[in-house]
């Protein structure tokens, strides 16, 4: 794996509940491949959370690995490139975030720290081709916190990857989180976490990180 390329602003409701304007093209940023984590099925992983830096909101998202990379690609080709999908959280320091869009700095401090990539098992797209109408979902100590379809995002898959190579070449094992619908909120240590999408399923245990 080379990157971690993220899109935000991709669910109208989440852009919605954080007060942030629709936008025309998809919202990219990166994290390294040091940040993440991945779970085996079934698997209850535990990861850190740096409370000390305020409020840790999870984001819960489809995400992608490539087999194939390419630059300047139409939509057909970046379909083409997807090779596996999974659910995953895009960890994020909420309250750093909303400093840092006043202040029209990078949101790089408030998505990269230690844990902030998590993902769960790669399953092939012919094990599960019907994963765009299939409802993925985070609870979080039993409760249901988010839960969407790749149906509703604002830009498609292929749309996204395509926009990202646009900008810069993509190569073979590159990952691709998509995007969070409505539902993101604060986590705490000792909170556990349930994901299912499809056949995917694994549980997060949080515990603090500290300074």
């Amino acid at each position: 794996m080379d990157k971690i390329i993220c899109v935000g602003k991709n669910y109208a409701e989440h852009v919605k509940e954080l007060g942030d304007i629709t936008v025309d093209k998809p919202v990219i940023f990166l994290k390294p491949p040091s940040v993440l984590r991945q779970a085996k099925q079934g698997e209850t992983l535990t990861v850190s959370m740096p409370t000390h830096q305020g409020s840790v909101h999870h984001e819960c998202e489809i995400v992608f690995q490539l087999k194939a990379g390419g630059f300047q690609m139409t939509e057909t080709e970046a379909e083409r490139c997807i090779g596996a999908v999974s659910v995953g959280l895009d960890m994020t320091l909420r309250d750093k975030q909303a400093i840092l869009k006043k202040t029209g700095a990078p949101w790089t401090i408030a998505k990269v720290f230690q844990d902030s990539a998590i993902v769960g098992p790669w399953v092939s797209l012919e094990e599960f081709p019907q994963f765009s109408n299939a409802v993925f979902s985070l609870k979080v100590n039993g409760e249901l916190r988010q839960e969407g379809r790749a149906t509703e995002m604002t830009f498609s898959p292929p749309k996204c990857i395509a926009y990202i190579s646009e900008h810069f070449p993509l190569c073979a094992g590159d990952i691709i989180f998509t995007g969070t619908p409505k539902g993101v909120n604060s986590i705490l240590p000792s909170d556990t976490g349930n994901l299912n999408f499809g056949p995917i399923q694994f549980s997060v245990q949080w515990y603090e990180l500290k300074s």
